[in-house]
């Protein structure tokens, strides 16, 4: 047999470049996204490649999808102007006049010598009277556009300092104020977002961006008398624009107020006036809340074209998970033995999303725990340090990660654990305590020393000396 090394004929991503621009100028433009979709895998760094893939994304429908991948190649291009003729020219694909003229205007203020504003004019029967305002709008969108793109990917800091490199003028606006109040608010600068906010509410009580992130501030700042009022406020003043529709949206489905939320949103939908991951994300949520879960998943499926998420966070998983929390509360938590409420706290924290467990009603019930429980809470959802608690703790997670994960072994450690430090309190050796209680505690399990040793990363000698501690207690 000939021992020769197989070469692969497209290590870059040319063979499918090819084919996928062959298929396109044959109007086949599945097959054609499918092949320019492998070369722009083989090699995103390629413009042509690039330019060619989010151009026939646009043909077969998938344009906002298009338009994120180029913005989001151009903030890490370092902004890069050349990519706003790619932005120009997708939104041309997508029949959106105004979008592909603000970034022509953009581009041709940086390549002035290719005339393509001259093109644009053209094209769409034009004439520019009054082109500094004209810039101005291209920057003002822009600006918009490349905040949005930082603020979701969490680079809200990034985002701050973004728009304050802008002119000025641009910055006064009260779009742009909003869009700084709402940065604050999500780093937790209430005060700089309630300055902000306020004055934009008394230059004007129907602007329904403000109105929306005062909403939040009285929320995250539990002043919820103000929060309440504001609400109504929310829920009564009707959007006047689609632009006032999608934030008063997000900020309901956010605030869990499904059904309104979805009436606003999901025009905009119907529309595709306005199609983003934001707009995808909460019409997953507020879809999958009012029964249409079929629906839900159609939404959380295209969301998936501008931001993966694993499923562990969509609507349905957090109910199973809300479920599970619930399930465990009602098992444990109201339990006269207290190493049963800390089994279920412990457990609790293992399920996942985490988030799941945000505004249920186990936080009443937690509210009435004793102090050490309260402690445990603190240690697995804030990061509280602790001496006691913390080495029980880390003897609960080497049994999980061991994958001893029944409640019935858990709840030994943890019984195990409380008489061992009430005689020894000063034990480090955790490891091979858990290992021990483990050997004494098997619940029909056939382990040996040597074989735990190894499991938990100890020796022998240590668990055999851990064995004769917990016989004594």
């Amino acid at each position: 047999m000939n021992n020769r090394k197989v070469i692969s004929l497209d290590q870059n991503g040319e063979h499918y470049y090819r084919q996928g621009i062959k298929k396109r100028q044959q109007n086949l433009k599945k097959e054609a996204l499918a092949l320019l979709k492998k070369a722009y895998d083989k090699n995103p760094g390629n413009m042509d490649y690039l330019s060619e893939y989010v151009y026939v994304m646009a043909e077969n429908g998938f344009g906002n999808e298009a338009e994120h991948l180029i913005i989001e190649t151009f903030v890490k291009d370092n902004y890069d102007p050349e990519y706003f003729y790619i932005l120009s020219q997708i939104n041309i694909i997508k029949h959106d006049a105004n979008k592909a003229f603000l970034y022509g205007v953009q581009y041709s203020n940086y390549d002035p010598e290719s005339n393509y504003d001259d093109t644009l004019e053209e094209m769409f029967d034009v004439e520019i009277e009054d082109e500094n305002e004209l810039e101005k709008e291209a920057e003002r969108f822009i600006g918009q556009q490349i905040f949005q793109h930082l603020f979701m990917n969490a680079k809200v800091s990034e985002a701050l300092e973004y728009l304050d490199s802008l002119p000025m003028n641009i910055q006064e606006e009260p779009e742009f104020r909003n869009l700084k109040a709402m940065a604050y608010l999500f780093l937790n600068k209430f005060e700089d977002a309630q300055v902000l906010l306020e004055q934009l509410l008394e230059d004007d009580q129907t602007d329904m961006h403000a109105l929306s992130h005062m909403t939040l501030l009285h929320y995250h700042t539990e002043q919820f008398d103000k929060y309440e009022a504001y609400l109504k406020k929310l829920e009564v003043v009707e959007p006047l624009d689609d632009d006032a529709r999608f934030k008063v949206g997000l900020v309901l489905n956010f605030l869990q107020k499904y059904e309104h939320s979805y009436k606003l949103l999901f025009p905009l939908y119907k529309k595709q006036k306005i199609v983003n991951f934001q707009l995808l994300h909460a019409l997953s949520f507020s879809s999958y809340h009012l029964g249409k879960h079929e629906e839900s998943k159609i939404y959380w499926t295209r969301m998936q074209n501008f931001h993966p998420v694993d499923e562990k966070f969509s609507p349905w998983k957090k109910d199973e998970a809300a479920a599970e929390i619930l399930k465990l509360e009602s098992m444990y938590l109201h339990d006269e033995d207290q190493h049963k409420r800390l089994l279920a706290l412990y457990l609790i924290s293992k399920i996942e999303p985490r988030e799941a467990i945000i505004g249920l009603s186990i936080w009443d019930h937690i509210e009435t725990l004793d102090d050490y429980e309260k402690l445990y809470v603190t240690f697995l959802f804030q990061g509280l340090k602790l001496v006691r608690l913390g080495r029980m703790h880390i003897g609960l997670e080497l049994l999980y990660e061991q994958s001893f994960r029944d409640e019935e072994t858990l709840l030994m450690w943890i019984n195990v654990f409380h008489d061992l430090y009430e005689k020894h309190k000063e034990f480090e050796d955790v490891e091979s305590h858990t290992a021990a209680a483990l050997y004494l505690y098997p619940s029909g399990r056939r382990l040996t020393k040597k074989g735990l040793a190894e499991l938990f990363n100890t020796t022998v000698y240590r668990l055999n000396k851990a064995i004769d501690r917990i016989k004594q207690i």
